[in-house]
């Protein structure tokens, strides 16, 4: 059983439960409101290995080692869960449930995209000078990252403005989008998400003043839906590897 996790609002996890029901697959989406709702969840850490049960309003019940791969786009313990505690200890709970969760996709079997980490629950949100940072390692051609003591410190985690130019996904080790950037950035791409540990990582490109492509932007939870079909063909391939 393939496992999409996300929030209610996210527009490119139903679009990518859709694509893979289009190729035969039957996806499981699991939002932050139905993890809210779980009458009984069970977490077992041991010797034999590691597993998780939950069970949900109506009877339904999920096991972790009947699951297979997971699309895994949730950030941080979902926002249905958040809303219903308060009081002094809150930041307290939020950040035990975040271990909690932390501890149980990481006990699911199969393939990840992405594996959870401490930085974020679907891979690791980097500030993006780090992004940037990483990629020129990588060997992409980067856009210059500017701050400085007078910029609102928490202006650079806002999303740009606007779509991407173009968009190059990285779905395991497959590299997808527009055929000129593919061939160009194709290994530099791989090595960035290998450097990331994300093994779904969508980089955001753009054309700077002397028309030559940059890379601005990098993200492990990219909008999914520009893919289109080839996109969809790479994340049912990983899914079910």
């Amino acid at each position: 059983m393939i496992l999409v996790l996300c929030d209610e609002a996210d527009h490119s996890a139903f679009w990518a439960a859709e694509a893979l029901r289009a190729r035969g697959l039957s996806p499981l989406l699991l939002t932050g409101a139905d993890f809210a709702a779980v009458t009984r969840w069970r977490h077992s850490v041991g010797a034999a290995g590691a597993d998780c049960e939950l069970h949900f309003k109506g009877g339904g019940r999920l096991r972790g080692k009947e699951t297979g791969g997971v699309l895994n786009r949730l950030s941080f313990v979902p926002a249905a869960w958040r809303r219903s505690i308060g009081g002094p200890d809150c930041e307290y709970a939020l950040q035990e449930m975040f271990a909690f969760y932390l501890s149980w996709l990481h006990a699911l079997p199969g393939p990840k995209l992405n594996p959870p980490t401490p930085q974020g629950l679907g891979g690791n949100w980097r500030h993006p000078s780090a992004w940037a940072a990483l990629a020129s390692a990588a060997g992409l051609p980067v856009a210059p990252y500017r701050q400085t003591s007078e910029d609102d410190p928490a202006a650079p985690w806002r999303r740009q403005a606007g779509p991407a130019a173009a968009t190059l996904h990285v779905v395991g080790s497959r590299v997808v989008g527009p055929g000129e950037l593919v061939r160009s950035y194709k290994e530099s791409c791989l090595r960035l998400a290998r450097a990331a540990g994300a093994t779904l990582l969508g980089v955001e490109f753009a054309r700077d003043v002397d028309a030559a492509w940059r890379m601005t932007r990098a993200s492990v939870t990219p909008d999914l839906a520009g893919g289109g079909a080839d996109l969809a063909d790479s994340l049912a391939e990983a899914l079910t590897s």
